[in-house]
């Protein structure tokens, strides 16, 4: 069988426009961002910190609020209100590690893994997420930052004894 010209395919290389968008060359190797775009990037960030206080506060409202209303409602929805304190944990987890925020960080993971096994039917376990949004609140209007401070450390002591005595 012999190929003619209309057997050929013909290849277009089109510029791609989300490389273009997030920094990166169109041609060159792959993963490289151009160092002045993270900066970019990072000074963007660090401009929003002054917005942190606001961020934190309202996600810490809307988690205490699920919990609360967790509470009222009983275990006729509760998983999607586990779900809701599972993700204001993690959007708590998140914010705080943009940060460095080292303490918040750990209370939000703790909290978000702890939705990974909590049971409903144990009131026990309501003991453990109670301690665990009392200690973000402190954390919060104390502003605490690092989790190797002495109150970091007396804060962590006591979602691990309600861990320990509660799990």
């Amino acid at each position: 069988m012999n190929k003619t010209n209309s057997d050929k395919v013909e290849m277009y290389h089109r510029i791609n426009r989300l490389r273009l968008k997030a920094g990166l060359p169109v041609h060159g190797p792959a993963g490289v961002i151009d160092p002045k775009t993270v900066k970019k990037a990072q000074a963007h960030i660090d401009d929003k910190e002054e917005e942190y206080t606001d961020e934190v506060r309202d996600v810490l409202e809307k988690l205490s609020e699920s919990w609360k209303a967790f509470k009222k409602d009983g275990k006729q929805n509760a998983e999607q209100w586990i779900e809701k304190i599972y993700n204001y944990s993690n959007n708590v987890k998140d914010l705080t590690s943009m940060y460095d925020h080292d303490l918040m960080t750990h209370f939000g993971l703790s909290l978000r893994e702890f939705c990974e096994d909590i049971d409903i039917e144990r009131e026990e376990h309501h003991v453990i997420v109670q301690a665990h949004i009392d200690v973000m609140w402190v954390t919060y209007e104390q502003q605490l930052r690092s989790d190797s401070s002495e109150k970091a450390e007396e804060l962590k002591k006591v979602v691990a004894i309600a861990i320990d005595k509660y799990s």
